[in-house]
């Protein structure tokens, strides 16, 4: 039993440690690929616009330490990315009056 409380004790006390590890490693990884996808988008000449507002924000919140918040924001970023590349490709076809 002692044993038991021991171990429950020590899981309580290490978890959030071995998390908050895990989500600055995430938070890294989400916010690079961010910055990857939109360099992309922004060689196709159709960035949208808040995209590269979202990876600061999600940069400044990483090196503030609040990661929830810096993947969250990341993931946005990545997700708004992948949108504008795949617009452009569903619409690479069609005449485009502002590029010429």
């Amino acid at each position: 039993m002692n044993r038991f409380l021991i171990f429950l004790v020590l899981m309580t006390f290490i978890s959030p440690i071995i998390a908050s590890d895990a989500t600055e490693q995430l938070s890294n990884k989400y916010i690079s690929e961010a910055k990857k996808t939109y360099k992309k988008a922004l060689k196709l000449n159709n960035a949208w616009r808040d995209t590269g507002k979202i990876i600061k924000k999600a940069s400044k919140e990483h090196s503030q330490e609040n990661y929830e918040k810096s993947v969250k924001l990341a993931k946005e970023a990545l997700n708004q990315a992948k949108m504008a590349i795949e617009q452009h490709n569903k619409q690479k076809d069609s005449y485009r009056f502002l590029d010429n």
